[in-house]
């Protein structure tokens, strides 16, 4: 089984041309506890959904572009939905394997070249980044995901559902 967590974005520059942001995904096999890590344009996620849309009637709706704007706010909305995306992607049998060709995990070898570059979208004051695969979850201390469920009960399970329906629509 494959999880994909999107943490963070990056301007690259380019010696010829605009410079243009690129997605900085992380792709955790929870079999074998193998990482990659990958950089995808927001034309290239586009390139895929139509890929997928054409191929198949059951789609994640992809989040739409509408104006070209680098501010911090639009690229983290944009980082978000395009996260959800992908994870939905990964969890319909139709399209994981398109997906895991587009994130070129197939015959891959794991590396963290890029890591360093990429932007953090969350404040490192406040999130303990080091204990933590992905950014957590926005509005909560801790990540309800890392935590077990039996390490805390303050909070009973409906509260955790209600929120996240709220928040992903899903």
């Amino acid at each position: 089984m494959y999880q994909a967590f999107i943490n963070g974005y990056r301007l690259a520059e380019v010696p010829h041309g605009k410079p243009y942001y690129v997605y900085c995904v992380e792709v955790l096999e929870s079999e074998t506890g193998t990482r990659y890590f990958i950089e995808r344009r927001y034309s290239e996620f586009s390139v895929l959904h139509r890929t997928l849309k054409k191929e198949n009637a059951d789609v994640a709706p992809f989040p739409p572009k509408k104006v070209r704007n680098s501010q911090p706010k639009v690229l983290e909305q944009r980082r978000a939905a395009l996260e959800f995306y992908i994870q939905k992607m990964l969890r319909i049998s139709t399209t994981k394997q398109q997906v895991l060709n587009f994130l070129g995990i197939e015959g891959r070898t794991p590396e963290a070249s890029y890591k360093s570059a990429c932007k953090d979208t969350e404040d490192p004051q406040q999130v303990d980044t080091s204990t933590l695969d992905h950014q957590p979850v926005i509005a909560f201390h801790c990540d309800p995901y890392v935590r077990s469920s039996a390490a805390w009960n303050s909070l009973p399970d409906i509260v955790i559902n209600g929120v996240l329906l709220g928040v992903y629509k899903s």
